[in-house]
């Protein structure tokens, strides 16, 4: 219904301008139908040649005035027609405050709101703008009140030949323009953003002007020094609100690192959240070289030196917790990469929060972290989880009866009542010289940051033959992969058969995202990669996020570990004393075993709706052996 009107009206256009004839008309409507709505009237148009492209774009911007936001969306294949009509009959039902239609779609999780901006910008021939923090003036905001213009999502960016400039993410309040207009006596030029943008500039803005507010003043920061003495340049408290004010939003949206990168015309910031890099805004080129010397002076790094790599260390005390931050400086050809690496101490987590399966939780808990002593290996690649995991592991054995010590480079979590050493290589506190003094403390269990080298290897297998219990990180691909390693280390076998009591590999997944998940059936090369039937998945419920402004229009929300708990038996044992290959041992580990594979452990995660098969197989090593599901489902429970 919604197509067929939108057609009419779009034909009698086109006839009346006498673009078309009647009979080409006539047969680019029969040619729709034949091919069941799978191309529109204008694609026929176009791939007939009855109109030239050119025409029928310039057609088109006399027409968009009389179109309505879903006719557009539909045309731009975005949404189907039948989804305008869900929408349409929602906005009949919704009484004296109906919502626009885009609205509606977004919040349906169908499309996301930029799309419904394009449309907007299209149908009112109005420029999509992306806010630049320094080009406003912020006067125009003190004229007015940020919390009025939050209220609008508005945001007024500067006045030029008597045109104030408003930024808005609904260009129809005709009333809220006029009342600009009257206020500043001009009259208003719009240009559009998302409301999340405008939101964000908002905030920022509120940091510039009160940096009480936005700034990182209310953190308390155990560091902090003021920027006049160091940068005599004009703007500093800007440039300090505006670090302080990035700093607190990457950690109030749960960011694990922050990347200030110098491009050829400008300095981007991007977030890393759930492991992944989203592009959050953009600073003019010239601020640049403030913004980063206003973070070295926070790191106490050296802000003279350009030239070459540095590193330093923010702390940051709130109410609720303390925040390490890690600063690395990088020299490239446009100025100093940073990266600031958030280290939140208050999000140590249990055992049960990491996303283990039933079983193999309980065999974690019991066979491994519950036994008196041997090595247990956590491995996998940087980024996947290994010192979360590694910490709730000692935290879980953390007791007043026993003694712990760690070994760290640096230490990343403080645990109460636990003897935690940060090697320091400036002062000559070496890796190496630290772990032969650690045995001399009388620990029950040791902690050995990473093994890096056939030395902290061996400390490792000599404290576990001297009765110790041993956590060490180690950098390999999967459980069987940390053993054949040890092997090719030159470590006696018989050492490694007798002292390894557990390897624990893993990777991250994003979970799909609560606010927006909607059912879904994955395609059929997917299913091939897990060896899945239809008929297998029929009696569980897949999911996977449409994308919303709470997860940032990804679709995923928070991660969960997938994790491959290897307990070797005797006959793992025998296999590594005979020095097999790693697919010998695999098979061992999985007939005798049981091991299941951090893709098995992620295909039954999703198959319960936490992640999607996608991302499985996008994080977790492909594996060629196959079991039945019913089985697999018995193994972890």
């Amino acid at each position: 219904m919604l197509q067929s009107s939108f057609d009419d009206r779009f034909a009698a256009a086109l006839l009346t301008e006498g673009l078309i004839t009647e009979d080409q008309l006539l047969k680019a409507r029969q040619l729709t139908q034949s091919m069941n709505g799978q191309r529109s009237l204008n694609d026929v148009l176009l791939e007939m040649h009855w109109i030239s492209g050119a025409r029928l774009e310039e057609f088109m911007k006399r027409q968009r005035t009389k179109l309505r936001t879903g006719e557009i969306l539909v045309a731009r294949r975005l949404v189907t027609q039948q989804q305008v009509a869900t929408a349409l009959d929602a906005q009949r039902k919704n009484g004296s405050k109906p919502k626009r239609i885009g609205e509606i779609l977004v919040g349906m999780g169908i499309i996301e709101e930029r799309h419904v901006l394009e449309a907007l910008a299209e149908k009112f021939s109005l420029p999509l703008i992306d806010p630049d923090i320094s080009q406003i003036d912020q006067e125009l905001a003190r004229r007015t009140s940020l919390k009025y213009l939050r209220h609008q999502i508005a945001l007024p960016t500067h006045i030029e030949n008597g045109h104030m400039h408003l930024i808005v993410a609904d260009p129809t309040k005709s009333g809220f323009v006029e009342e600009i207009s009257r206020l500043f006596k001009c009259r208003v030029k719009l240009g559009l953003a998302t409301a999340q943008v405008i939101l964000q500039t908002l905030e920022l803005m509120d940091g510039l002007l009160q940096g009480k507010d936005a700034g990182l003043a209310d953190y308390q920061k155990v560091k902090y020094h003021t920027l006049e003495t160091a940068l005599p340049l004009t703007g500093e408290d800007r440039v300090v609100q505006m670090v302080d004010a990035l700093i607190k939003s990457a950690i109030e949206e749960g960011a694990s690192d922050v990347h200030l990168e110098p491009l050829a015309s400008k300095l981007r910031i991007r977030f890393r959240i759930d492991g992944v890099l989203i592009h959050k805004m953009d600073f003019p080129r010239e601020y640049t070289p403030r913004i980063v010397s206003r973070i070295k002076i926070l790191a106490e790094a050296d802000v003279a030196e350009r030239r070459r790599h540095q590193d330093g260390r923010i702390f940051i005390k709130t109410e609720t917790n303390d925040i390490d931050i890690r600063a690395s400086f990088y020299a490239t050809v446009f100025g100093e990469n940073v990266v600031l690496r958030i280290l939140n101490k208050a999000s140590l987590i249990s055992l049960q929060e990491l996303g283990f399966a039933p079983n193999i939780l309980r065999m974690y808990s019991e066979d491994v972290l519950d036994s008196p002593s041997g090595i247990t290996l956590i491995t996998g690649p940087t980024g996947s989880g290994k010192t979360t995991t590694l910490y709730s592991s000692i935290d879980h054995c953390n007791d007043p009866t026993v003694k712990i010590i760690t070994c760290e480079d640096p230490v990343e979590y403080v645990i109460d009542g636990i003897s935690q050493c940060s090697i320091n290589e400036k002062i000559g506190l070496t890796f190496n010289e630290t772990l032969r003094s650690i045995v001399r403390q009388d620990p029950d269990i040791i902690v050995i940051g990473e093994i890096r080298d056939k030395f902290s290897a061996d400390v490792a297998v000599q404290s576990a033959l001297t009765g110790h219990k041993v956590f060490a990180t180690f950098h390999t691909e999967d459980s069987v992969g940390a053993l054949v390693r040890m092997i090719n280390m030159d470590i006696e076998t018989s050492l490694i058969a007798s002292t390894i009591g557990a390897v624990l590999a893993q990777r991250l997944v994003r979970k799909v995202c609560a606010h927006c998940r909607t059912q879904y059936s994955p395609e059929d090369r997917v299913l091939r990669r897990f060896d899945l039937s239809r008929d297998q998945i029929k009696s569980f419920t897949l999911w996977r996020g449409q994308g919303c402004s709470s997860c940032n229009f990804t679709g995923y929300r928070g991660r969960i570990g997938l994790y491959e708990l290897l307990v070797p038996n005797v006959d793992v044992r025998d296999a590594i004393l005979q020095k097999l290959t790693m697919q010998e041992i695999r098979q061992i580990s999985l007939d005798s075993c049981n091991l299941c594979s951090m893709q098995e452990d992620g295909m039954v995660k999703a198959l319960r709706g936490l992640t999607t098969l996608e991302e499985v197989l996008e994080n977790a090593p492909r594996v060629f052996h196959r079991r039945s599901l019913d089985s697999l489902m018995k193994i972890v429970g």
